[in-house]
């Protein structure tokens, strides 16, 4: 058993909506509390009034269902997942998108609960499950802090994949022993509706560039290796192929005319630099990494002009961009005598806007020995708030 307790993704805007979202249910659970106390019949008709179900159903109560729960393990425990979930997915889609995210999964995972199973359904599972789904898509690469039971007491920090992927798989497992029907009181079916809808939200989204795309989402991660796939396959195919004398004279020709495409990519990008037009450079370089990217060295320019299209991309706040010069200068130039401050630099990029926490303590931690004092205590900084 794994409870989750945090991520290591930070927060770039101040969390509302979401712990909104947490006291509206605590306070509805407190009127249920105390309903059940002083007159149960009317604990029992507020339930009536808002559980979803099939054979009593009202428009409204795909709404109100979601802020109704049927005990204190039932409310805590999805205070807690829309504590640690919530935040991330607030922060990406801003807060009034997210709130009628999060409500419009409530009702696609109550829907498909109800039009399944005749009994009722209550809770917020289903719209968490949402968030869930909706973070595998946007943070697959994050990780989760784990209160682990399961063979070892203690916390662990797992992939979000990993935490969620099981998650889907035990609904899925659960669902697949109950049928269609709620197993041991919980709703599986709802749960899987509401991670479809926030996977299939997240993707939309992403694909329809309606969220800004980062290097590490489900949706970039996919295509990358769709690409890689591709180039691999034809790569295998051309090898596969007996070239006859006239194919060769034609792949020569190409090869030639690659040779001058890439020489008037470099050039264009040198002239904009000598014309002291970094922004026009970079669009440039860009065309020439996009274009001859898979050549090597073809992205390598001279140490100065590298380093100073780095440093403009950074500061312009491209860090996609700037990553991938100062990588570039790394590989040309590893024993240069800012290759450490780059490092630093590089992976405080990788950390607060690429999402890859594992690569950024790697680059920090190699450029650490060799800073001055005032890096080395930025470094350390940034070691200690990536864990």
């Amino acid at each position: 058993m794994f409870i989750p307790l945090g991520t290591d993704r930070p927060i770039r805007s101040t969390t509302l909506v979401s712990y909104t979202l947490i006291g509206i249910n605590l306070m509805v659970f407190a009127v249920q509390l105390a309903a059940e106390l002083t007159d149960p019949s009317r604990a029992a008709a507020l339930l009536d009034w808002g559980a979803a179900s099939r054979d009593n159903f009202r428009w409204w109560t795909l709404i109100t269902y979601a802020f109704l729960h049927g005990g204190w393990l039932h409310i805590l425990g999805n205070s807690l997942f829309l504590y640690v979930f919530g935040p991330n997915i607030e922060d990406r889609l801003g807060r009034l998108w997210f709130l009628l995210f999060y409500l419009v999964g409530g009702v696609a995972a109550g829907a498909l609960q109800i039009a399944f199973s005749g009994g009722g359904v209550i809770g917020a599972s289903g719209a968490i499950a949402a968030c869930t789904g909706a973070y595998l898509v946007m943070f697959p690469r994050t990780h989760i802090k784990v209160l682990s039971f399961f063979f070892y007491i203690g916390t662990l920090n797992v992939p979000a994949w990993w935490f969620i992927g099981g998650s889907i798989l035990w609904d899925v497992l659960s669902q697949g022993m109950g049928r269609l029907g709620p197993v041991g009181g919980i709703a599986h079916l709802a749960h899987l509706g509401g991670y479809a809808f926030g996977a299939g939200v997240a993707l939309g989204l992403l694909w329809l560039k309606l969220v800004p795309r980062e290097q590490y989402d489900l949706f970039t991660m996919g295509r990358q290796a769709y690409r890689r796939r591709q180039f691999k396959e034809a790569a295998n195919a051309a090898e596969k192929k007996l070239m006859s004398r006239t194919d060769r004279l034609k792949q020569n020709a190409a090869d030639a005319a690659e040779v001058e495409a890439l020489a008037h990519a470099r050039a264009e990008v040198l002239k904009h630099i000598s014309a002291g037009d970094l922004a026009a450079a970079a669009i440039a370089y860009r065309s020439l990494a996009d274009t001859h990217g898979h050549t090597p060295g073809a992205t390598l320019l001279s140490r100065k002009n590298q380093y100073d299209l780095g440093s403009y991309l950074y500061t312009a706040g491209d860090h996609n961009a700037a990553s991938y010069v100062f990588e570039r200068f790394l590989e040309g130039y590893p024993r240069d005598p800012d290759a450490a401050q780059i490092k630093l630099l590089l992976g405080i990029i990788t950390a607060r806007s690429l999402n890859d926490p594992i690569k950024a303590k790697r680059l920090i931690a190699e450029a650490l020995p060799n800073l001055d004092d005032s890096s080395a205590a930025m470094a350390r900084k940034e070691l200690e708030a990536l864990g």
